[in-house]
């Protein structure tokens, strides 16, 4: 007689997997917790929102002692290095300062002159990974290099190269960007100091500028450039296509742009002498403080801690100041 195999082997297989599945689920029964009618549902843990990441205020904490007695001449930008050491271009004096938080001068050079290690009214200053201060030497049309014990490395940016420069910054792969008043577009540089395709062209269309005064890089490579002749901040992606623009209902006239680690867009607003935060991705502004009697902002840097570094270039003061996180911002 005939036998089928196949059924003989199958029925114990059957019979194994359903008392599996039995005693899993007893298990999972007995380890719930016993559910009542009228529980609320407990939810599922989530990311912080995105509101956590909005800048929503700013608290004045401190100020460098004994900056008004270092003799700085119409200092126009400063910078923050990996050890918290700040870097002012001190540009009436055609020098470059680095002060410790206790106001203590660390270290000065430059001096004015046409030599390769001089300086002839630098105006920005941005540091490249605790290895590099770049200097714009904006009377010599150039962008020089020293290391962080103030010593002359080389020329980023020759003469014949940089046109009519007004601003810079590094970026995180080790290239430059720079303002150019010429052609009113923002230079691009490699790390191998090779021109690549400018950012932003003349014009008032989509990614047009008129009069750019700054440029800073984002943590997510995006690029944000002040234009006061658009009254506004324009932001570009890392390949120079146009995101969106920045701008308040009171008009805006950037002078110093910054982000801070969780891509806040942080502004100098010199028609009003305050500080503006704008959300990263656009929208309107979330936060501003106001300058005070003696203490007008001219330029921001951010430091490694997350505090905001700003400088008043009439006086020479320097204030160290916290941003706050958290709050709703569409309340605002």
């Amino acid at each position: 007689m005939w036998t089928d195999w196949r059924r003989l082997f199958r029925q114990p297989l059957l019979t194994v997997v359903g008392a599996v599945t039995v005693v899993t689920a007893a298990a999972v029964a007995a380890a719930a917790p016993p559910v009542r009618a009228g529980d609320a549902a407990v939810p599922r843990p989530v990311p912080s929102s995105w509101r956590a990441r909005i800048a929503t205020g700013f608290l004045v904490i401190d100020e460098l002692p004994g900056t008004g007695e270092l003799g700085m001449r119409a200092p126009a930008a400063v910078a923050v290095d990996h050890r918290g050491n700040v870097v002012i271009a001190d540009t009436g004096n055609h020098r470059v300062l680095v002060l410790g938080r206790d106001g203590t001068l660390l270290q000065e050079f430059g001096g004015y002159g046409w030599d390769e290690d001089r300086l002839d009214t630098p105006t920005d200053v941005s540091i490249y990974r605790g290895f590099y201060v770049y200097v714009l030497d904006e009377g010599n049309r150039r962008v020089a290099r020293y290391d962080v014990e103030g010593d002359y490395v080389d020329l980023v940016v020759a003469e014949d190269e940089a046109g009519s420069p007004v601003a810079i910054a590094v970026v995180k792969a080790g290239g430059l960007l720079l303002v150019d008043a010429d052609t009113q577009s923002v230079l691009s540089f490699s790390q191998f100091d090779e021109t690549t395709t400018p950012v932003g062209w003349f014009g008032v269309g989509e990614g047009g500028l008129l009069a750019p005064s700054d440029v800073a890089v984002g943590p997510s490579r995006e690029i944000a450039v002040a234009d006061p002749g658009r009254f506004s901040v324009e932001i570009f992606d890392e390949f120079g296509a146009p995101l969106y623009s920045l701008s308040a209902p009171d008009t805006l006239e950037p002078g110093d742009v910054a982000f801070d680690a969780r891509g806040n867009v942080l502004v100098v607003d010199e028609r009003h002498g305050r500080i503006l935060a704008f959300p990263a991705g656009g929208g309107p502004h979330t936060t501003e403080l106001p300058g005070d009697t003696g203490f007008r902002f001219t330029a921001i840097a951010l430091g490694p801690a997350g505090e905001l570094v700003a400088l008043d270039g009439e006086t020479g003061r320097v204030r160290l100041i916290e941003i706050v996180y958290g709050a709703d911002a569409s309340r605002r």
